[in-house]
């Protein structure tokens, strides 16, 4: 199974880095290519977390936990940031673009704690 997440997670790194090439090369962010590009983060981290998560236990279920609860707050710190530059003009984007961005933090960093969480506990 964890060989199933290392080839999904390639095959999706290839197309998260040709679609930003092409956003790129048109001289625009390619916001589009976030959503795979966190679906590529995801399916790395799945490959290193599924060896610890096959065991339904205690640590597993404590890495869950404390990694969501360690991403509530970073998301939070995403949104203290975000509203502020938005709200002042300091950045112009589009609220599907805005989406992009925050459901592609949301991905990553929820998957990331978790990677985080397992190296530590």
């Amino acid at each position: 199974m964890t060989k199933g997440y290392l080839i999904i997670g390639s095959i999706m790194a290839l197309q998260t880095a040709f679609l930003f090439f092409i956003g790129l090369s048109a001289g625009e962010f390619p916001f589009i290519a976030l959503t795979p590009l966190s679906l590529t983060v995801m399916s790395f981290c799945m490959h290193y977390l599924y060896p610890q998560f096959k065991d339904k236990d205690e640590r597993m279920r404590m890495i869950r936990e404390k990694g969501i609860f360690y991403s509530y707050f970073a998301l939070l710190t995403f949104f203290i940031i975000l509203m502020p530059t938005l709200g002042l003009g300091v950045i112009e984007i589009t609220a599907l673009n805005l989406m992009y961005v925050i459901a592609s933090l949301t991905i990553m960093t929820v998957f990331i704690s978790m990677v985080i969480m397992a190296k530590i506990y």
